[in-house]
């Protein structure tokens, strides 16, 4: 039989030619010699120079390792927030305290990199030196109490150290940048390098002079003055860093990936939110399976991350927006991410405040109904008392653990004293409770708080402790949600170029909305009274979420009204839908129709694709298309006939060794071949 595989003159065993073919392809490709990609050792930052604008840009979007070192940053802000609990204004100003130190920092490391940064030995050197500085405010940040008793005088020195060798690092970093623009002549960037490196070498210096003010024998409480130095003294270098960049334009950020790295940034930081979500979950339903409120607030601390994502990711800007406004853009990211992770640390604490007053009324209602109604005493007492506290599984925990002891000997003498809820023992609440019980009832409740992760002082009545704690997290979550509000609608008004519309118009008005009911919720605090009613009642975090999501949805109805309106006014568009980010083809026909529309938009856009440039026609035209097509009137017929395609003439030959020109560029042809 004859196969149609087989060729001819080949017996029927052999394998077909295609195969043969692959495998000729196969070991052609194997006889190749592969160049495998090495990082240089140093590059000139010049390199990385947008010649059209004059602006410093190496890349338009961030690297791995510049992702990679993010990640610390996360870590750090992890870890802090896991060993500190915000219970007291000690522990509020603390945390706001170490998120400044270590934001500040990553933000300069990121003020360099995406202006100077390329892959090179001594950048990946540097970025090591960098993870080394966080994994060193990382172990500040276990014992970071400044002004308190738990503060610890060897980690401040062991802060400020860190602090010295990141910014000597800063200064090295720039002093590289300083030699490269001198071999290249740069003259005009030789005094705002100096500046930079000036402020830095100052910020290293006023951080070393502060580690002999932290010995050992000295109270750590002693020196609450000398604490404001690291807050104040990175100020002044940011300020320094940002008004240089807005003063000399070419080291601005205009061409840089800077919008992408606030971006990426601000992802990993909602991110974080959702693993302090899980950790809520294991904490509140960990240990006696779903409960319908606790997952209800648990779906409302869901709902914020996602509305936060969309809020901000929704109107990110493309492109640049100003030079000046873009420095303010990135310097608000320091509010918003602190904002987003007071909102969403509240959040959880809301959540866990609202467990553990379930937990405690549950509690409450057993020893009534145990002493005042059912009047029990001895072992039947003790034995039903036992058994409701056994349901919080306090032994579990660590922190609740150091309770158990006391609850189990307060049972005990509480059983062993007669009639200690006899017919003559009445009341209403745990107030009532005779002594023995009320310390019962007290350690209980102590032990509960404790072992959701939020110390209370052993020492101390767990009730008037919890209800300020809970008042502290009801004034920074609304706090934390008016100041993200407010830096999202001046974020806003920052990006916009264009005429106000009337989504512009809704979006302030939906956003000033929430900031005035925020501020009246915040309000609220200054009468305990109410607060605490609006404590009982689980309605902090919805009301939160609805606000949010009526801000999304007024923004989604406003822009498709402003669309329609802006696509029938037939003035040039612009906009997602113009460059193509992202608009739907209903959108995306109506720009085109009128953004698109003419012989001259279409003329330009076929010289760009022509390899030749200018009005040259490729070879494979004809002589009379050619005419035609440089003229505009040139028409592309239905089928196209088989031309033979001519090799382009070959490029201009580049120098041996260009070298910089007087101003520090290699001077560009623009009559050289581009491909």
């Amino acid at each position: 039989m004859y196969d149609i595989n087989q060729a001819p003159g080949e017996s029927r065993g052999s394998p077909p030619l295609l195969g043969k073919k692959k495998n000729k392809s196969l070991d052609a490709e194997k006889s190749k010699r592969r160049i495998h990609r090495t990082a240089p050792w140093i590059k000139n930052p010049l390199q990385g120079v947008d010649k059209e604008h004059l602006v410093f840009a190496p890349r338009h979007e961030a690297s791995t390792l510049e992702l990679f070192f993010d990640l610390f940053f996360v870590a750090n802000l992890a870890t802090f927030t896991t060993y500190h609990s915000i219970v007291d204004h000690s522990s509020l100003f603390a945390y706001v305290g170490f998120f400044a130190i270590i934001w500040l920092t990553w933000f300069h490391v990121t003020l360099h990199d995406v202006r100077f940064a390329h892959d090179t030995v001594l950048e990946r050197v540097a970025k090591v030196l960098q993870m080394i500085c966080f994994v060193g405010f990382a172990l500040v940040g276990s014992a970071f109490a400044p002004g308190t008793d738990k503060g610890d005088n060897t980690n401040f020195r062991i802060l400020c150290y860190t602090l010295v060798l990141s910014r000597a690092l800063f200064a090295f970093q720039y002093i590289v940048v300083g030699i490269f623009t001198a071999v290249a002549r740069r003259t005009d960037l030789f005094l705002p390098l100096a500046l930079n490196i000036a402020v830095y070498l100052a910020a290293a210096g006023a951080f070393a002079a502060m580690i002999p003010k932290f010995p050992d024998d000295a109270p750590v409480d002693s020196s609450n003055g000398i604490y404001s130095v690291w807050w104040v003294v990175m100020a002044l270098e940011s300020i320094a860093t940002i008004a240089i960049s807005c003063c000399w334009r070419m080291l601005s950020f205009k061409k840089t990936h800077l919008i992408e790295r606030m971006g990426l940034l601000t992802l990993i930081v909602i991110g974080e939110g959702a693993i302090g979500v899980t950790k809520t979950i294991s904490r509140m339903m960990g240990k006696n399976g779903l409960d319908p409120e606790g997952s209800a607030m648990v779906l409302c601390i869901v709902l914020l991350l996602i509305g936060i994502w969309m809020t901000y990711f929704d109107n990110h800007p493309h492109g640049h927006y100003g030079t000046i406004r873009q420095q303010i853009w990135s310097t608000l990211h320091f509010p918003i991410h602190l904002a987003i992770v007071g909102l969403v640390e509240g959040a959880q604490q809301v959540a866990l405040a609202r467990y553990t007053a379930h937990g405690i009324v549950k509690l409450e209602s057993s020893f009534v109904k145990y002493c005042f109604k059912d009047h029990l005493d001895g072992s039947k007492l003790t034995d039903k008392l036992l058994e409701t506290i056994k349901y919080f599984q306090l032994d579990k925990k660590i922190q609740s653990g150091i309770y158990v002891d006391e609850i189990t000997i307060g049972l005990w003498n509480a059983g062993n004293t007669t009639g200690v809820c006899g017919p003559s023992i009445v009341g209403n609440s745990f107030e009532d409770l005779p002594d023995s019980l009320y310390q019962v009832f007290l350690y209980s409740v102590a032990a509960i708080y404790s072992s959701l992760g939020l110390a209370i002082p052993i020492d101390e009545d767990p009730i008037p402790v919890m209800f300020e704690s809970w008042k502290l997290i009801y004034r920074y979550f609304w706090s934390s949600f008016t100041i993200l509000v407010a830096c999202f609608l001046v974020c806003m008004m920052l990006i916009r170029r264009n005429k106000m519309d009337i989504f512009d118009w809704s979006a302030m008005f939906s956003r000033s909305t929430a900031i005035v009911i925020g501020c009246i919720l915040l309000a609220f605090s200054a009468k305990h009274d109410l607060i605490y009613q609006i404590l009982e009642e689980p309605i902090i975090l919805p009301l939160a979420v609805c606000m949010l999501y009526v801000i999304l949805v007024l923004d989604r109805i406003s822009a498709w009204f402003a669309n329609r309106r802006n696509r029938k006014s037939g003035d040039p568009l612009t906009g997602v839908g113009a460059d193509g980010h992202g608009a739907d083809d209903e959108e995306q026909e109506a720009v085109t129709s009128v953004v698109g529309a003419g012989p001259a938009k279409t003329e330009e856009h076929r010289m760009s694709y022509n390899p030749l440039g200018g009005s040259v026609m490729p070879s494979y035209y004809g002589a009379a298309d050619a005419t035609a097509y440089s003229s505009g009137a040139y028409v592309m017929p239905n089928s196209l006939p088989t031309y033979v395609y001519q090799q382009p003439a070959p490029p201009v030959a580049y120098p041996a060794n260009p070298g910089y020109a007087s101003g520090g560029y290699l001077p560009v042809n623009n009559g050289q071949y581009p491909g």
